[in-house]
């Protein structure tokens, strides 16, 4: 199998990873510490961005955020990471950690928009900085 196929064979399980966040992160102060719900909505456009993840990358974790984000994260080693992150406004936050280089920022995005050019380099980053770490 392919990682282009495998990912899109995983794909149905990052979508429940992200819908399980309801049940977890779906009301206030979930983690006792005044965190905001992951809201339904926030959780659609998580799905829709999911969708738009390159076929190169493995299935992210998914984690809700004390903000009522949900987050992707990537971790290949301890020098390459990325984060991406669906905010309860709408917009993409990203950072990322590439062999000493670093990036970060935050987009306007609807589900209808095709993935951020400022994201998809985050991920040729990723795919850059994993091969040459090997």
């Amino acid at each position: 199998m392919t990682t282009s196929e495998r990912i899109q064979y995983e794909r149905p399980a990052i979508k429940r990873a992200i819908n399980k966040l309801l049940e977890t992160a779906g009301r206030a102060d979930w983690d006792g510490e005044d965190a905001l719900a992951v809201a339904p909505e926030t959780v659609r456009l998580a799905e829709k961005l999911a969708e738009l993840f390159p076929g190169f990358v493995e299935p992210p974790d998914v984690s809700a955020s004390p903000h009522g984000e949900i987050d992707f994260n990537w971790f290949a080693s301890k020098n390459v990471m990325l984060t991406v992150c669906v905010c309860p406004s709408g917009e993409i936050a990203f950072a990322g950690l590439f062999n000493g280089s670093e990036i970060h920022g935050k987009e306007s995005w609807t589900e209808t928009d095709p993935l951020p050019r400022s994201v998809e380099t985050c991920f040729d980053m990723l795919r850059e900085s994993a091969v040459s770490e090997t």
